[in-house]
């Protein structure tokens, strides 16, 4: 439950109006969880980080959120303190607010996602700082060892497929370099992110990782994590398909959550969800990892 001092607390500083009633638990995601918050002057997405969040770099990202949205492109528009600020900060986590959507049961089809990159793509929006590891560093070869060593001694589920695939992700961390030159990207965008509203249309969510990234790379990603609607999107965004370079976005954010996920699903200390959240997310893709071989499976699929 959010509590009445937090939720007063976020009415009063971003301008709410008073709450109608108690915030109600919408949605968990891996970075934050998600409240739906009705006041006197309507219904608000309150987001409980669940990382550290600085307020300069969520002030960047809402800059992209609102080009975004003069340009054409569907989402729920961030709101900002009445001081203009976008974060908040409680007794024990980070706090912004956007307008509410309410969502339908389906999501978007990849000829919708392809269609929907592209515009994105076109905004342009002036990329501001590094590309940051995450995004543009391999995991190295001491950190898979590491990762896959510690599995091993748990007798994590996930221990024999990472074993047997390391060989393929040490391979494919040789395909990362930085990027040579950056717009501003959502970077996340997935069947998750682009959802149809319950009137049917489309909105783009999850702006919190936007920043510095090639629109090629994220082309790559996504067609990746289409998999079989690859061909589709590719054909609906136009243009030359990737190269096998471009997935180097795609190959470092694979290795840095397969150590992200793995870390916190042996970690004694986490949180029972947060555990089989991360066991579950591990599973999932090392069933599907994406490695050299792979790439040049999906490029012969979408040229």
């Amino acid at each position: 439950m959010m509590s009445t001092e937090v939720t007063a607390m976020v009415t009063m500083r971003y301008g709410l109006g008073p709450a109608a009633k108690p915030p109600v638990y919408a949605a968990r995601g891996e970075l934050g969880r998600i409240w739906r918050l009705d006041t006197d002057r309507g219904t608000w997405a309150v987001k409980e980080a669940l990382v550290p969040v600085a307020e300069a770099a969520a002030d960047d990202d809402v800059a992209f959120q609102v080009a975004a949205a003069a340009a054409g492109i569907p989402l729920p528009l961030p709101v900002r303190t009445t001081n203009g600020c976008v974060t908040v900060r409680g007794p024990e986590a980070v706090f912004r607010v956007y307008e509410w959507v309410d969502l339908g049961p389906t999501g978007a089809d990849p000829a919708d996602l392809g269609a929907l990159l592209a515009r994105l793509h076109r905004v342009g929006h002036p990329a501001r700082g590094p590309v940051v590891e995450w995004f543009a560093a391999p995991l190295g070869r001491e950190r898979w060892q590491a990762l896959a060593a510690s599995a091993r001694a748990a007798g994590a589920s996930w221990s024999a497929p990472l074993e047997a695939h390391l060989g393929a992700l040490f391979d494919a961390d040789a395909l990362i370099r930085p990027p040579d030159r950056a717009t501003t990207c959502h970077r996340d965008v997935n069947t998750e992110n682009v959802r149809r509203t319950a009137a049917g249309a489309l909105v783009v969510l999850d702006w919190e990782n936007s920043g510095p990234a090639q629109p090629e790379w994220e082309l790559a990603a996504l067609l990746w994590d289409l998999g079989d609607g690859a061909k589709a999107a590719a054909a609906a965004y136009g243009g030359p398909p990737p190269e096998r370079d471009d997935f180097a976005m795609a190959l470092a954010v694979q290795g840095h959550l397969l150590d992200f996920y793995g870390r916190r699903a042996l970690d004694p200390a986490a949180t029972e969800e947060d555990r089989t959240r991360a066991t579950a997310r591990m599973e999932a893709m090392l069933a599907r990892p994406l490695t050299a071989d792979a790439i040049v499976r999906l490029l012969d699929e979408v040229r």
